[in-house]
């Protein structure tokens, strides 16, 4: 079967070929359309794994995140060296949340009382753990 390989620095997720351009190319596919063709011609290679990491496809992440979510995949976990199923890894909010939709309002900070008022900037993501508790990928998926 052909993998697709996606290293954070501390962790190996890896994917079936089918099940990336699945949700590549899926009718409910929400990414660049540019960078969804360079996706496709990368991992549409003869060769049996195709081998990615954050530093040169971090746009990638995203797209591991929305498999892991769906319960694809495995990931191996760079510290404990575990293999563990997509569908075990918790899920955990980054910043203000998942969604600008679902802000945490337990967050502190925001806009000054007195002096120079400014627009806070607010972001967030999601990140997921192996069950040992370690940090295995986290993405930034809103900025307001």
């Amino acid at each position: 079967m052909k993998t697709v390989i996606f290293q954070t620095g501390k962790a190996v997720l890896k994917f079936g070929q089918r099940d990336v351009t699945e949700r590549l190319i899926g009718s409910e596919s929400e990414y660049d359309s540019d960078r969804v063709t360079q996706l496709l011609e990368l991992i549409s290679t003869d060769y049996d794994e195709t081998i990615l990491s954050t530093a040169d496809h971090h746009y990638f992440g995203y797209v591991a995140l929305d498999l892991i979510r769906a319960g694809v995949g495995t990931a191996i976990c760079n510290i404990c060296g575990k293999i563990y199923d997509a569908g075990k890894l918790m899920e955990f909010a980054v910043g203000y949340g998942k969604s600008p939709f679902e802000i945490n309002k337990e967050r502190k900070g925001g806009i000054r009382l007195f002096g120079k008022r400014k627009n806070p900037s607010r972001f967030g993501g999601k990140e997921y753990k192996c069950p040992a508790g370690h940090k295995l990928i986290m993405m930034e998926t809103w900025r307001t």
